[in-house]
């Protein structure tokens, strides 16, 4: 995993205007969810480079081989956890939960489980182009995708104003994660605290875990070998981002910033994919469900 850095810098929605807002609003349309990901916001910090970075990727993301992507890893992180690691059933304990709170949380656990995905993909190209340049001429990309649309936003608990227990798990997660950030999903499933409790007591030693390090290794290579499947010239080479007007110490920024987003989202694709196999009923339920269906 990366090093750990300082406290990243973030362009909120409610803070964002002009064409960062107007980007924010494309991201959203583009990728079919009702909120901007934190990782949009840590590139708000550097207009210039958004800019940019949109100008690429907004043709990218309305391809359906784009979205075909996604689908393989995200199938790829899930069963690598339901294959290497043994998830109890998050819910069984939950018994006052109501059937539509229930309902809510799974629709929230779906958001994640299918924009994570999309997001390293993006990343991973990006990454990868800071090197060289994926694709040297346009190959004629297909446009017309069809995708999943997330009407509903997910409410968040921010860590200001998390209950103490919530605040806690919180602070735990960013350090065993080794990450600079509680991310939106785990602020979205901190909206029914117990079941983020339960979730994280069956999370922790996971990620922990000498093959969890491994699954993560090979999840954030297997981006890689994807992203240089798309059909579409991704060029971040330091000339191309000199002459959006970075410099040498901002352009250094924003590749520490990818690397880390990189290592982030691999992560939660998996950490997700478990949340998703415990929601319903754990790696035997899951299991026995699938042996029935054939």
């Amino acid at each position: 995993m990366t090093e750990r850095r300082g406290k990243l810098k973030l362009v909120r929605e409610r803070e964002a205007d002009g064409r960062t807002l107007e980007i924010f609003s494309e991201v959203r349309l583009a990728l079919g969810i009702p909120f901007v990901p934190v990782f949009y916001q840590a590139l708000a910090a550097y207009p210039e480079f958004l800019e940019v970075h949109w100008r690429t990727f907004a043709p990218i993301l309305a391809t359906e081989q784009f979205f075909q992507l996604g689908t393989r890893l995200r199938a790829e992180g899930y069963t690598r956890m339901h294959n290497y690691f043994q998830i109890d059933d998050l819910c069984e304990s939950m018994t006052e939960m109501s059937e539509g709170a229930k309902h809510q949380l799974g629709d929230v656990i779906e958001l994640f489980n299918y924009v994570n995905p999309l997001l390293l993909v993006i990343v991973s190209a990006q990454v990868l182009a800071f090197e060289l340049p994926i694709a040297a001429a346009d190959s004629g990309v297909r446009g017309g995708a069809e995708h999943p649309i997330f009407l509903v936003k997910p409410t968040l608990v921010e860590e200001e104003v998390a209950p103490t227990p919530v605040k806690k798990i919180y602070e735990e997660i960013k350090r065993v994660l080794n990450s600079p950030v509680v991310n939106t999903d785990y602020r979205a499933f901190a909206r029914w605290p117990d079941f983020l409790q339960e979730y994280w007591k069956a999370l922790r030693p996971m990620v922990q875990a000498l093959s969890y390090r491994e699954q993560h290794r090979s999840l954030c290579e297997s981006s890689e070998v994807m992203a240089r499947e798309l059909e579409a010239p991704i060029d971040f080479s330091t000339e191309k981002l000199e002459e959006a007007g970075l410099d040498d110490k901002r352009m250094d920024a924003i590749i520490r910033l990818n690397q880390t987003f990189q290592n982030l989202l691999s992560g939660l694709i998996l950490n997700v994919a478990a949340a998703k196999i415990g929601f319903d009923g754990g790696t035997r339920k899951t299991t026995i469900d699938r042996e029935f269906a054939a």
